[in-house]
């Protein structure tokens, strides 16, 4: 059984608020001036204990044109409206403003109520419920309970009850499993108590003692105490009315229009994409950047809206749109708006919020950013990730990171990520300690230019065993946990081999040309011959008709099969004389502690110009270890 949230909506002096007293013998009108002139100015709150034993909350909004913005601050977490209309006077203005914003809201389920029946005579309480009928036809509302009541004479109040208490009895769909979010609708501050807000929970659960955060603004406070109808509770969840009390934060710092969530769960929102609808009794059309006041949950900024797919939107027609915010807002993946008009004021259209903080793009991609924003808005949240990662927000992204701007849980995210990998659509990977989700254009990309990279890497060295790991990390543009991810992937899908510290083409083998072979002769004739005396680098391909780049090619091959011992950039030398020189270490070291420069230099029969770079060498793969003027052994002498 879910737990429920009635809303009123209706014209001003329609008897909205002396309806909910008669319902349940609460006053929602608790500001002296609206007791003093007799109109609901803000929002009235209210509990009803319903036949059944259940208690459903209930918020009343002012039906006054002026005060519509706080209409809308509390219809957002409304279930079921009781859309009031007085006998005496039927459909009004307001009337049909609240309706278009209900239904701008997604509102589903009503009831009817005609008030103020002991005015007016049965033949004109036909003609009203005539007009009322019309005048919902093609609504969420055309097959509602139509409920006539006096509230003075408490006529209907019972079978009114009665209908609430039926059509909340079936469970309305709730999220449970997302970060909380609790839009804030009051904020005061109580003697012994400190700031307490208040809000309708939309989806997930609160806790006492709960680390929470107050976006837009990041404010970082804690969980005191939490109320429910006057009740203390140690816990709230999706569609109660709930009271909480905040430590660390002060009232003044908190407004109405504020959320209060799960530390880090949702973003600071700048921008935003949306599907728009421009209702049909707009009274005018929309044009491209025009200043709006927009609405979402209990706040209210100005925006611009930008027309994504048209130039101009005709009173109901329905665009894509992006809202530029003037100030930061709390909104997330799928939540639903309302515009109204800079001036004069008026509720003009709405929509559903798709992408927050999205990144920009061109004009060239937008038949991709349209096709994305369709499957985001007909789809789930499998579709809304497809167009993160291929259009509006980064290539990959670890999956706790949509959590902030899906507001849904790491479970649901991870579950859709898995079905776009299953289904071929997007590619998810083990990244370091996390798992990330990758656009499959993207890592598609990345395999084709590893292969091109690659391909020519090992045209240029045919001699080398593969291209250096990092090098090939670099030329990719790729961290270097995103970089070890997607190699595995690529060992595993046959595209590469990965060897130590290179990586080569699946199947590659090296070649040697009969030029090559030639070039291997002579320099493992040198080096053999030379000894402890080799040329160096520059004096070796000088000796070469060959040009020095093959050299150097074929050298390094023999260095990476091990024939031959690269020293320092300019040395090399034949591994048989590099292990000679280490028997020679190991048979001094046997009688001796200590070895010089010079005893290593008259050792070899050599010049300092070698023995230096040898010895050094020799520190470096830990045969010697360096003292201060002098050499011991080191640990891997005997090895």
């Amino acid at each position: 059984m879910s737990n429920v949230i009635v809303g009123t909506a209706g014209h001003i002096d329609h008897g909205k608020t002396t309806l909910i007293k008669a319902l349940t013998g609460i006053n929602t009108d608790r500001l002296k001036e609206e007791q003093e002139r007799g109109i609901t100015i803000d929002l009235g709150f209210a509990y009803l204990l319903l036949p059944s034993g259940r208690r459903v909350g209930i918020v009343d909004v002012p039906g006054h044109e002026k005060f519509v913005k706080n209409m809308l601050a509390g219809a957002g977490g409304i279930d079921l409206v009781l859309l009031v209309v007085a006998a005496d006077e039927g459909i009004m203005p307001q009337t049909r403003e609240h309706l278009n914003i209900l239904q701008l809201l997604n509102v589903k389920k009503g009831i009817v109520v005609i008030t103020k029946k002991d005015l007016v005579d049965e033949e004109w309480l036909e003609m009203v419920k005539e007009d009322i009928g019309e005048e919902l036809n093609g609504t969420f509302l055309e097959k509602s309970p139509v409920i006539p009541v006096s509230s003075v004479t408490g006529e209907g109040i019972k079978e009114l009850i009665e209908i609430i208490d039926r059509m909340t009895e079936e469970a309305f769909e709730r999220d449970l499993d997302s970060p909380f979010r609790l839009p804030i609708d009051r904020v005061f501050s109580l003697p012994g108590i400190g700031t307490v807000v208040t809000g309708s929970l939309l989806c997930g659960s609160v806790s006492v003692g709960e680390n929470v955060e107050i976006f837009p603004k990041g404010l970082i406070c804690k969980v005191r105490s939490i109320e429910i109808h006057g009740e203390s509770r140690q816990s709230a969840q999706a569609g109660q009315r709930t009271a909480i009390n905040l430590s660390d934060v002060k009232p003044e710092d908190i407004s109405r229009g504020d959320v209060v969530s799960r530390a880090g769960a949702m973003l600071p929102v700048s921008r935003a994409l949306g599907s728009f609808r421009l209702l049909k009794d707009a009274p005018r059309t929309l044009k491209n950047r025009d200043r709006v006041r927009f609405h979402a949950g209990t706040g209210e900024v100005m925006a611009r809206v930008n027309l994504i797919d048209v130039d101009e939107l005709l009173p109901g027609e329905e665009a894509f749109v992006s809202l530029d915010f003037e100030e930061p807002v709390a909104v997330s993946y799928k939540d639903y708006y309302v515009v109204r008009s800079y001036s004069p004021i008026t509720t003009i259209g709405g929509g559903q919020i798709l992408f927050v903080n999205p990144s920009r793009f061109k004009r060239s991609m937008r038949d991709r950013v349209l096709d994305a924003l369709r499957r985001a808005e007909e789809g789930d949240l499998s579709e809304y990730i497809l167009g993160f990662v291929s259009v509006f927000g980064r290539s990959h992204i670890p999956l706790k990171s949509l959590v902030p701007y899906t507001g849904r849980c790491l479970e649901k995210i991870r579950a859709a990520a898995e079905c776009l990998s299953a289904g071929g659509e997007a590619l998810v990977l083990r990244v370091g300690p996390e798992d990330e989700v990758f656009d499959k254009r993207f890592y598609e990309d990345k395999s084709a230019e590893v292969r091109d990279i690659l391909e020519n890497y090992h045209r240029k060295f045919p001699l080398s065993e593969g291209m250096a790991k990092e090098e090939l990390r670099s030329r990719l543009n790729l961290d270097g946990k995103v970089f070890e991810a997607v190699l595995d992937r690529w060992v595993t899908e046959g595209l590469l081999e990965s060897r130590g510290k290179t990586v080569n083409l699946k199947g590659f083998i090296v070649k040697v040309s009969e030029k090559q072979e030639e070039i291997i002769d002579k320099l493992l004739r040198v080096f053999r011959e030379k000894g402890w005396t080799p040329p160096t680098f520059n004096e070796l391909t000088a000796s070469f008709s060959e040009e020095a780049k093959d050299v150097k090619e074929v050298l390094n091959w023999l260095v990476s099969r091990g024939d031959i011992i690269k020293i320092n950039e300019e040395i090399y030398m034949a591994r048989e004389w590099v292990e000679k020189a280490r028997h020679l270490l190991q048979k001094f070291f046997a009688e001796n502690s200590e070895l010089t420069v010079a005893q290593f230099r008259d050792m070899l029969g050599t010049t300092r110009k070698y023995a230096l770079p040898l010895l050094e060498y020799m520190d470096g793969i830990k045969v010697t270890r360096r003292l201060k003027d002098t050499r011991a052994a080191g640990i891997r002498l005997y090895e």
